[in-house]
């Protein structure tokens, strides 16, 4: 009988894990690149010092990008019933600057700032274009929609901000 109880509670408790946590950062390698921040890219941060990052900090910034790109989609949602009960002779399927982090090229660009916080640039593309500049070189696209879009994350704060998507030519 006290086996049973104890095979019970052992069920229990493992049940009762956090299905959200998440213990490695999971994204392969060919589809990421951290780049350190160089001065001429001053329009993305100013008075900052280059640092790196820890496989600790890529899960905590996954997590911040999990509720920046769920909070952007359900304005999104929000904005697309909208237009459809405004419009509905023109009703559209999505707005197209709803966003995703699958398949997506990411560039990290890792600082620390004058206050000392760890934040870090990301930039999201679909497309690398057969070639191996992005692991090098900021990949700067205008236009593309949705493909391309860019993300400030405070990784001290655990906050997000200039949450940037392309626009349509």
């Amino acid at each position: 009988m006290k086996a049973l109880i104890f095979i019970f509670l052992i069920t229990i408790s493992s049940c009762n894990e956090t299905k959200n946590t998440q213990s490695k950062f999971d994204l392969p390698e060919s589809d990421f690149v951290i780049l350190p921040f160089n001065k001429d890219w001053y329009w993305i941060f100013k008075n900052v010092k280059s640092t790196e990052l820890t496989q600790y900090e890529l899960i905590e910034i996954e997590k911040i990008l999990n509720i920046a790109v769920q909070e952007n989609n359900e304005r999104q949602r929000k904005y697309l019933q909208k237009h459809n009960q405004e419009y509905p002779k023109n009703t559209w399927t999505e707005t197209g600057f709803e966003l995703e982090l699958k398949d997506k090229k990411r560039q990290y660009v890792p600082v620390i700032n004058e206050k000392g916080e760890k934040e870090i640039w990301i930039n999201f593309f679909c497309n690398d274009w057969e070639s191996d500049d992005w692991k090098k070189d900021l990949m700067i696209v205008h236009d593309g929609g949705n493909c391309y879009f860019n993300i400030k994350v405070n990784l001290t704060n655990k906050t997000y901000s200039e949450l940037r998507i392309n626009g349509y030519a």
